[in-house]
Parts: C-alpha cells; structure tokens; sequence
C-alpha cells in the first residue's frame, strides 16, 4: 500500500496540475504569477491552516458521535483512521500533504474559482472529497474558505499554505490516532 499510495498521490496531482496549467493557456489565465511566492499570503495561510486544524480535537472526540453536526465528520474520520492511519509513514504524510495542497488550489483556485466563481468552485471541491454528505459538505466549506483567502491576498500561496499546514497537521494526527488505537488494543 505505502508505494502505491504515494505514486496515486503523485499520479492524481500530476494530472490536476497538468489540466490547471492547459486550462489556463487555453484561457489566457495568468496561473504562474499567482503561484509566484509571497511571504505574506503564504503566513496568513499558514495561520488560517493552523486554526483549521484546531477543530480536529472536536471532530474526533468521543462525545461527538452525539452531535448531529460532528456526527458524519466523525464517521469519516473514523473510516479514514481504520483505513489510512495504521500504515502511514512520514513520507507519505508529506507526499499527500504537499502534493493535494499544490495541485488542487492550483486547480481549484487558480483556474475553476477564475472561471466559474467561488461557490461553484467550492461545491466542486467538496465533491473532491467524497468521504460521506458531511464531509463533503465540511470540504465544499473549507473549500469557499480557501478561495476566500485567495480573493483577499490575490495569491494561490494563501490558500496552498493553509490546505498544506491543515494536511500535515490532520495526517499527523491520524497517524498518532492510529498509532495509540493499536497500542489499547
């Protein structure tokens, strides 16, 4: 699973940034000047990932399953944790991290959000992520969040870094999750 994964992760970031990178030559889309680096955006990103991923703890508490609106992000969590969290490695974190985060705000900030707006964009993106109707309904908001980011700072660094920071920290801590599972069992 671990080689696999990682050159799935590789394989589906590649094609989307390659779609991206067609999409904006065809449409004229100035897709490289807003990837460009910018050490501002790429913070407020970086801030935004970080309080993200303060909401995790709440998600996957044990009372959450008795609250309606954590009860489908909990299940999602849970069958990502069986699935995903006791093989993963480091390596793959960083790979599934930094590689979802690049090419899909590439993708969907950086073309779709340009063509067809933001709530469209969003809805796309959470669709993305079909991990049950709650999550898709968390990632379609998150994804209007990321595209907030972008509207405000005009830079894709904005939204890449709070979708990488949010992916490191959510993997990690499945992993760590999963590693304490197996431990009590």
């Amino acid at each position: 699973m671990r080689l696999t994964l990682i050159r799935l992760e590789l394989l589906a970031s590649t094609l989307l940034l390659g779609v991206a990178f067609a999409w904006s030559a065809f449409r004229g889309l100035d897709l490289v000047g807003a990837i460009r680096p910018a050490p501002g955006p790429a913070a407020l990103g970086a801030i935004a990932g970080l309080a993200l991923t303060a909401s995790l703890p709440l998600v996957t508490a044990p009372w959450a399953t008795r609250v309606l609106v954590l009860r489908g992000l909990r299940r999602s969590w849970d069958a990502l944790q069986s699935t995903l969290g006791p093989d993963l490695r480091i390596q793959e974190v960083l790979v599934l991290a930094l590689g979802s985060a690049i090419s899909e705000e590439t993708f969907f900030r950086g073309v779709l959000q340009r063509e067809v707006g933001l709530t469209a964009a969003s809805v796309c993106f959470g669709l993305l992520h079909p991990l049950g109707l709650a999550y898709v309904v968390w990632a379609a908001t998150v994804g209007a969040g990321l595209g907030a980011l972008f509207m405000a700072t005009g830079s894709l660094c904005a939204p890449m870094a709070a979708h990488a920071v949010y992916n490191l920290l959510a993997l990690a801590y499945l992993r760590r999750r999963s590693s304490g599972a197996d431990a009590r069992r």
